[in-house]
């Protein structure tokens, strides 16, 4: 749990243990909520003026990503990916005229993106630093930290055929491709609904105002259809990935059922006759003579030899 309190002070973010600490001059405050306490959350609640409404979906929903304009101020939803599990995690977004606030679980990844931008701030901020800038900020960094893992789940694609070179388990192989299509959707079901939230963004006047603006959100769209492509050629890949070895173990079965048919013809006949002079009746006039067995071993040789070559002309194997 923790609250940290940044302000820009020459071209710098800086920062304040307490509001208290805030200089009145101060011309950007970023509020950055980390699983924040019922002490804080009541904070939240009472120091900024926010609807109730949105005050409760900052702290108890996990909403898709979206953008909602409420006049005296704007509410936004990103969602980064979790790299070990590649579920989405929530980053609650707050532009109030000089004041930025993020509202986020504790247990999000090291704060990845949210770190990695407040450290590029406090080394030199721009000097038109403004809560939609650093919007637009945070999510190009959620947008690139997308990369590394779509590039990750991209080169496990491409070197499946590699890494299973040596199984002879289908099931194991199956299992990495399905396994490997169950990240693919919820990381596809991460990026699609950020990109529409970026179009969204890039149609609208109040956030992408002026020409530096457009090209920033351009840019992001850029990262965004690059990925979406990374996703989409990478689940044509895994689709056939297993429509090659699903054709492969049909073949195999096939081949079984096969050798099983071939061998069950040949030894039909064979089985016929070995069940005849297994009766046993008193009355068989082959029974009683001296040649019956080896004539009657001759002519199973003769029919299992027949039925090989048979079978083999045939190209059965």
């Amino acid at each position: 749990m923790a609250l940290s309190i940044m302000y820009q002070k020459n071209k710098k973010l800086e920062r304040a243990a307490t509001i208290d600490e805030l200089p009145k001059d101060a011309g950007f405050i970023w509020f950055d909520f980390e699983g924040a306490t019922e002490e804080e959350s009541e904070l939240f609640k009472q120091h900024f003026d926010i609807n109730g409404l949105t005050i409760e979906d900052v702290i108890h929903s996990n909403s898709r990503p979206k953008y909602k304009n409420y006049g005296e101020y704007e509410y936004l939803v990103y969602q980064k990916i979790e790299p070990d599990t590649y579920e989405a995690e929530t980053i609650n977004v707050l532009v109030k005229e000089r004041i930025f606030i993020t509202y986020h679980a504790e247990d999000i990844e090291a704060n990845d993106e949210i770190d990695a931008l407040a450290k590029e701030l406090e080394e030199e901020a721009p000097g038109n630093l403004t809560p939609r800038v650093v919007a637009m900020m945070l999510l190009d960094k959620i947008v690139d930290f997308y990369t590394e893992t779509v590039e990750a789940i991209e080169d496990k694609v491409l070197s499946f055929e590699k890494r299973h070179a040596k199984d002879k388990e289908q099931h194991k192989i199956m299992d990495d491709i399905f396994d490997l299509r169950s990240r693919l959707i919820r990381i596809k079901g991460i990026i699609v609904p950020m990109a529409e939230l970026v179009d969204e963004l890039e149609r609208n006047k109040y956030m992408v105002e002026t020409e530096h603006d457009h090209h920033y959100i351009h840019h992001i769209q850029d990262h965004m259809i690059k990925q979406k492509n990374i996703i989409k050629n990478a689940q044509e890949l895994t689709d056939e990935i297993r429509s090659n070895y699903e054709s492969y173990n049909n073949y195999r079965m096939n081949r079984v059922m096969q050798m099983l048919t071939l061998v069950s013809t040949v030894f039909l006949p064979l089985t016929l006759i070995a069940g005849i002079y297994g009766m046993n009746f008193e009355y068989m006039p082959e029974l009683k003579w001296k040649y019956g067995y080896f004539t009657v071993l001759i002519v199973m040789a003769v029919m299992l030899v027949t039925s090989m070559i048979y079978f083999k002309k045939k190209k059965w194997y």
